[in-house]
């Protein structure tokens, strides 16, 4: 379980496709945990900048965040990171209609966090990378 606390931050780089094709340039979301108490999180969420508003989420999540109780376990994979190399399992699965995989790598910390759907543009995908945090990674 990741070890998160009020005033911790995770930072990730998201980067929007539709079939393959950049939509936008890379934006970073941060999720700022406001406060942890009795396992559950109070999350405000930015985007470049600008807020997007709060959300609840437990830590028992991956990087107390993404939700991976419907995900199965698919295997497993060294991944080069903004940290470094890692170990990480990899998690899949459907979750509202959208197809999920999911890089998890020690004490939770999700590395990777992928969403593909189809759209009337073709496949559209969105990749969360971790990129900057303030806990120990």
């Amino acid at each position: 379980m990741v070890d998160v606390t009020a005033g911790a931050w995770l930072a990730y780089q998201l980067t929007v496709t539709d079939s393959g094709k950049l939509k936008s340039e890379p934006m970073v979301e941060k999720y700022s945990f406001d406060s942890v108490e009795d396992g559950k999180c109070k999350v405000t969420v930015e985007r470049n900048g600008q807020p997007l508003g709060t959300m609840e989420t437990l830590v028992t999540y991956g990087s107390a965040l993404f939700d991976f109780s419907k995900l199965t376990k698919k295997g497993s994979d060294n991944i080069n990171t903004a940290f470094g190399h890692f170990y990480a399992n990899i998690y899949e699965g459907v979750v509202d209609g959208k197809s999920v995989r999911m890089y998890l790598g020690k004490d939770d910390i999700v590395f990777r966090y992928i969403t593909t759907e189809r759209s009337e543009s073709g496949l559209h995908s969105e990749i969360r990378e971790l990129c900057w945090a303030s806990i120990k990674i």
